[in-house]
This record gives C-alpha cells, sequence and structure tokens, in this order.
C-alpha cells in the first residue's frame, strides 16, 4: 500500500512541472489568442442562452400537453363518475391526497371512500340474502311437499279400504282423516315456530320432542278406536252375524287393546318411524330457520364493523383507478394478491368466528338429510308407505282370526249385537275417485339444495375470494395494485383472524362488536348441537361438537402461516399495497441481498473484496491525473 502512495505523489509531482510548461507557452503566445478567446466566450453564451430558452419553451408544451391529455383521460371516466352520483368529477388542478389523481380531489375521494364502504356492505348483503333465501324458500318447499304426499296418502288409503275393507268404510273414514290431521298439524310446527314467542321451545329443536310423544300417541290411539271396526267387521261377523257391537264390548276391546295385540307389532313399528321421521323433519326446517336467523342478525353488523382503514383501502381498491383516468373493471383488473388482501383484512372478524362454526351446521345438516331425510325411514318414505301399513295390519288380524277370537271371548265374553242404526251399510262402496299418485319426490330439489349449502362452507372467506376472481388479473402484474398498474408483490395472507395480522394492506383489528358476533358464534354452537342430540347415533357425536368449539374463534383452523411465511412476519405491519419490489422494507431496513458485502465482523484489510475495490479506486485516480498532464 505504500509502494502504491510513493507512485501517486511521483506522478503528480511529473504533472505539476508539465502543467506550468504549458502555461508560460500560452503567456508568450500575445494578446492575439486572448482576443481570440474572448470572441469565441461570447458566441458561446449567446448559444448557451438560446438553448435554454429553447429547453424552457419545450417544457412548457409538453406540461401543457400533457394537461390536455389529464383532461381529456379524466373527461372519459367522468359518465362513470356520475352514474354512481359522484357529482365532483372531472379535471382537478388539486390532486387528492389518498389517490394522487388529477381527476378526483380531496372531497371527491371523500365521497368516494363512503361510495367503497357502501359497496362491501352490499356485496356482503347480497350474498347473505342470497343464501337466507335459500335456507328460507327450502323450509317452505320441503314443508309443502311433505303436505302434499300427506294429503295424497290420505286419498289412496280411503281409496284402498273403500276397495278393500269397504264394509268398515262408514266407521273408519272419519278415523283416517283425523291421523292424517294429525300428522299434517305436526308438521306445521316450522310455521308454529315462526311466530311463537315461547322462548324455550324455540332453541330445544333437538332431541325426544313433545311433537315426537304426541304423535306416537294419536298413532296409537288410532290403532285402539280401529281395533273394535276391524275385529267385529273382518273377522267376527258374517252374514248370520248382522248388527253392530255393543258400546260396552267396544270399551272392553279397546280397553284390553294393548294385551290383546291384534295387529301384532305392526302399530309399534308405525308408531316410532311416523314419530322419528317428522321429529328429524321439523329438526331440519326449524335449523334451517334458526340458521337463516343468524344470518340476518350478522346482515345488520356489516355497516358497523368496518374500520377507516378499511374504507381507505377499499378506496383505493374500488376508484383509485378511476381518480387517475383508468375506466372501471374489466378494462382496469385488480391484481388478485392485492384485492384477497383487501378483502380479507376488511372481513377477518366475521370469516374468523363465524365461518368455522357454520361450516359445523353445514356438515349437520348434510348429515341430517342424507341420513335420516332421504333414508328408507325419512320422512318421505314413511308416508308413501303408511296406507299399505295400515292395509298390513288388518291383514295382520285377519290371517290371526282364530286366535284372536279366542283371546277376545276369554278376555271380553261374546258380543251381543244390537241393529244397525241406520240402515245395514253398503255392500261395496264405491272406490274413491284419486288414484293412487304420489307429488315428484323432492330428491332433485334436496340434492340441489345440499349442493348450494355446502358451497357456503366458508361463506365470508368465499364471498370475498368470487369477488376478486371476477375482478382480478389472471397474474399479479400488469394489475391495479393500490397505487399503480405493475406488479404486486406483497405476500397474500391466508384466511383468519390469527393470520391476517400480518396483512400488508388491512391489518387485523379487533372490532368493538366483538360481543355481537359471540353471540352469533353461540347460536350457531347451539343449532348443530341441536342437530347432534337428534342424532346421537350418527357421526355428529357430542365429542366432534365440543372439538368444534375449541377451534372457534381461531380463524377456522385455517390460513395458518407456513414456516417461510413466518420468517417474514415482521415484514407485513403497514405495507402500502404498492407491489414496488425493490421498494419493499422489511422493519424499516431494506433487505440485504447477494450483491451486497455483509460485515461478518472481520477487519477491512484482511477482506479480499475490500483489497480489490482500493486497487481498482487507485488505477482510476492515476489513469485520470494522466489524462490532465496531457
Amino acid at each position: 500500500m505504500a509502494a502504491r502512495m510513493q507512485m501517486l505523489l511521483l506522478l503528480t509531482l511529473l504533472c505539476g512541472l508539465s502543467a506550468a510548461k504549458h502555461l508560460g507557452d500560452l503567456e508568450a503566445g500575445g494578446g492575439a489568442v486572448g482576443g481570440l478567446h474572448h470572441h469565441q466566450h461570447h458566441q458561446h453564451s449567446a448559444s448557451t442562452h438560446h438553448r435554454r430558452r429553447l429547453q424552457r419553451d419545450s417544457r412548457a408544451k409538453d406540461a401543457t400537453s400533457a394537461s390536455l391529455g389529464t383532461a381529456h383521460q379524466c373527461e372519459a371516466v367522468k359518465s362513470y363518475f356520475e352514474s354512481i352520483d359522484i357529482k365532483s368529477s372531472g379535471f382537478h388542478n388539486e390532486k387528492g391526497a389518498i389517490c394522487g389523481g388529477s381527476c378526483c380531489n380531496n372531497a371527491t375521494e371523500l365521497e368516494l371512500r363512503d361510495k367503497a364502504a357502501g359497496k362491501f356492505e352490499l356485496l356482503l348483503h347480497h350474498h347473505t340474502s342470497s343464501l337466507r333465501g335459500v335456507l328460507e324458500t327450502n323450509v317452505k318447499q320441503f314443508q309443502s311437499h311433505v303436505m302434499e304426499l300427506a294429503q295424497q296418502s290420505e286419498n289412496n288409503t280411503q281409496s284402498v279400504f273403500a276397495t278393500i275393507y269397504y264394509r268398515m268404510v262408514p266407521r273408519v273414514r272419519q278415523m283416517i282423516g283425523h291421523l292424517y290431521t294429525e300428522i299434517m298439524n305436526h308438521m306445521n310446527y316450522a310455521s308454529n315456530y315462526t311466530n311463537s314467542n315461547d322462548q324455550l321451545g324455540r332453541r330445544s329443536i333437538g332431541g325426544v320432542s313433545s311433537v315426537q310423544t304426541h304423535l306416537e300417541e294419536a298413532v296409537h290411539r288410532f290403532f285402539v278406536q280401529l281395533f273394535p271396526v276391524a275385529y267385529h267387521q273382518m273377522v267376527h261377523l258374517n252374514n248370520d252375524k248382522l248388527g253392530e257391537l255393543h258400546e260396552d264390548y267396544i270399551n272392553c276391546l279397546q280397553h284390553n287393546y294393548d294385551e290383546l295385540r291384534p295387529f301384532k307389532d305392526i302399530p309399534q313399528q308405525l308408531q316410532a318411524s311416523l314419530g322419528k321421521s317428522v321429529h328429524m323433519s321439523n329438526v331440519f326446517m326449524n335449523a334451517l330457520i334458526q340458521a337463516a336467523e343468524v344470518l340476518s342478525e350478522a346482515d345488520g353488523l356489516y355497516g358497523e364493523q368496518l374500520t377507516n382503514s378499511c374504507k381507505l383501502h377499499l378506496l383505493k381498491m374500488y376508484y383509485c383507478p378511476n381518480c387517475n383516468g383508468h375506466h372501471p373493471p374489466p378494462e382496469a383488473k385488480l391484481c388478485d394478491g392485492y384485492c384477497k388482501n383487501v378483502m380479507r383484512g376488511c372481513s377477518a372478524e366475521y370469516a374468523g368466528l363465524l365461518d368455522s362454526p357454520w361450516s359445523s351446521v353445514v356438515d349437520a345438516l348434510n348429515n341430517l338429510v342424507t341420513t335420516h331425510i332421504l333414508s328408507d325411514n325419512g320422512i318421505i318414505n314413511v308416508i308413501k308407505q303408511l296406507q299399505s301399513k295400515l292395509s298390513d295390519a288388518i291383514m295382520a288380524a285377519m290371517h290371526n282370526d282364530s286366535e284372536l277370537e279366542q283371546k277376545v271371548k276369554k278376555t271380553c265374553g261374546s258380543p251381543s249385537l244390537t241393529p244397525y242404526a241406520t240402515g245395514e251399510p253398503d255392500a261395496k262402496p264405491l272406490a274413491h275417485k284419486n288414484a293412487i299418485k304420489y307429488a315428484t319426490p323432492p330428491d332433485p330439489g334436496m340434492v340441489r339444495f345440499l349442493s348450494t349449502i355446502d358451497q357456503s362452507k366458508e361463506f365470508y372467506t368465499n364471498i370475498v375470494d368470487n369477488f376478486c376472481d371476477e375482478h382480478h388479473s389472471r397474474e399479479d402484474h400488469s394489475c391495479w395494485t393500490g397505487d399503480r398498474f405493475g406488479e404486486y408483490n406483497q405476500l397474500l395472507i391466508n384466511p383468519g383472524m390469527d393470520t391476517q395480522r400480518y396483512n400488508p394492506e388491512v391489518p387485523f383489528n379487533s372490532m368493538t362488536q366483538a360481543s355481537q358476533l359471540n353471540e352469533l358464534v353461540d347460536k350457531l354452537i347451539k343449532i348443530r348441537q341441536s342437530i347432534g342430540a337428534a342424532t346421537p347415533s350418527n357421526s355428529i357425536q357430542s365429542h366432534d361438537i365440543q372439538s368444534d368449539m375449541g377451534h372457534e374463534g381461531s380463524g377456522g383452523g385455517e390460513g395458518q402461516i407456513g414456516d417461510d411465511e413466518e420468517e417474514y412476519g415482521g415484514a407485513h405491519g403497514s405495507g402500502d399495497g404498492s407491489g414496488d419490489g425493490p421498494d419493499v422494507t422489511f422493519n424499516g431496513s431494506p433487505p440485504i441481498t447477494e450483491q451486497e458485502p455483509r460485515d461478518n465482523g472481520k477487519a477491512s484489510g484482511s477482506n479480499p473484496l475490500a483489497a480489490t475495490t482500493a486497487t481498482w479506486m487507485l488505477l482510476t485516480l492515476v489513469t485520470m491525473l494522466l489524462s490532465s498532464c496531457s
């Protein structure tokens, strides 16, 4: 290093001597040369002044052209602004502080910020209303279909009795009507529920309900009343024994019905299947009603949950492209990552708190429909088979007539007959006019419902992601990043409250009405528990419910940051989403790149890279000095 410094000093001395000699030669040249130099200097100054004036004129002309171009762009988006009732549109000398475009001033941006917040709320309202409509419509359609099936089943039963058991018709027609009325009244439980003020009843939709118990009692009462008529007309009575049973004898038969068991096990089977299937139908319909209520209550909270940060970024996402003279989508595409970061950040608490328990309710409804509503023991098949079950019960008594008659005589004695009060019944009444025809089974409709409800899992996450899928650029470049069109390089954060604290656009900030959302979470958990209580032997078990309760509020167990993302966790506290890759900072300092030398604690003299750099600088300086000497 010392040798290099000595060489540098020697070259400097030689250069100084050469310069002195050159100066002396110039002085000896006399005044003629000096005059020439003065004339050349004057010409040079005039030329420079003229060139500078031309440059100023050119810049002024460019500025005017740019202003005219911007005004033309603003005029192009003015019609769009007017279509959304933004009147303060056009070209502005004052640029807005947020968007930085000449097509919006601060007053316009304030209007647009409220528009952006309303647009976000409207998006949530639309999807919530659609899903609520699916739930409420399905309740009405399902109930209407079951009612229609029950009415047709009653007609078919009356027709079967008129054709096969015609002697019984005058006495059983009313009993059959009462049985079906009981069934339909219990299926009206969903309607009673919606108008009920009994809060306890509104919550107790699972377990063995009073509906199931009352319907089983109604079925039992029907067979008790049917027994004397069936015994007298189809077992005991013949042409030599015309007349009616005495009232005391009828009472004896009915009182000993359970011991005599005239219809074998068929009544008990029908009691269980009909009672449970109607109960499950009510559990299904009431779960849908309660779920729709939760959606309605959540719908009323959307406006309250928007933070100022969220509103700011919604403005940047929805309308800042227009403030800079760009047309709205589909011409101006949003960067997919940017759109999802903004939308997920604005809906983080809803998605984090409600998506997981809502998905649990959806799973429970799917299980309930597939294993109970549409199964062989479901309400649809039970009602379709009802008339055949009633006929089978009478046939069982007829096939066991001798044994049954012995039991009856032993218990109640031989019957004494009284003349018919209204004359002998018709030998064979006309068959019921209604043909055996059933309503179209709801299977296709139920399949569509299951598909729709299944797609509603992670409801709030899907809303925002589907919106971005419709309006985003397929690739995150040459798209709107929030500040300009370019490449979006920020990290896309997965859904969930736990992960949204790393959101580079709208970091998670707990809302003031979180307690209201927690109340909705509790309601969803109760709906799931009620369905689980009604189906204890199936896949919805109590331990599953407890597991779900343990995960609720934690972001649904999704969107957890991986090891790679956790490494850069500090990079996403308050990024502006501009997408300028090289300008992204990590904790306030630029990231270390491979091209930058790293300080590893060693002295600079022992660093080979530092020595090479010093040598290169010295050689450059020597070259410059030699050039000046010449």
